[in-house]
């Protein structure tokens, strides 16, 4: 394990940026099993991750139910960071509206959310990492840094 140096920080930060998508893990108690699914993850400067989602997906019932999650993403070089956190939900709509605003296309929000970020269907959740692990492809180890 290693502490959160510069390079590292510069490390973890380039590889998730370079993501259009993370996949998200969670756990399915009904069918004691995991779950795995893209979405899409907006990393802030305190590395906390804010994942948007919607009140019809299952990962919500999930999460309730246990919300300890991991995020996972590989680059275009093949270069992987793996997130392991917990999500909490976000109420703050100024945080929604930001987002919507600086992130990805209004027309896409606009589908999934039409009322914006007092949408009662958008849900936000902000992971908050425990540790991060990371590696280039075929290097077997991972580095890890726990917060």
């Amino acid at each position: 394990m290693s502490k959160l140096d510069p390079e590292t920080r510069e490390t973890i930060v380039r590889i998730i940026k370079s993501c259009v998508y993370g996949d998200l893990a969670t756990f399915c108690p009904v069918e004691n099993s995991p779950r795995v699914r893209p979405v899409c993850a907006f990393l802030q400067d305190d590395l906390s991750i804010l994942v948007p989602s919607h009140t019809a997906t299952r990962k919500i019932e999930e999460i309730r139910a246990n919300a300890n999650v991991e995020l996972c993403f590989v680059d275009a070089e093949h270069w992987q960071v793996r997130v392991a956190g917990k999500a909490e939900e976000v109420e703050d709509t100024s945080v929604k509206k930001k987002l919507m605003e600086t992130t990805l296309s209004p027309q896409l929000w606009g589908g999934f959310f039409p009322d914006g970020e007092t949408d009662e269907r958008f849900v936000l959740y902000r992971i908050r990492p425990r540790s991060f692990e990371w590696m280039k492809e075929w290097e077997l180890s991972y580095r890890r840094v726990e917060l």
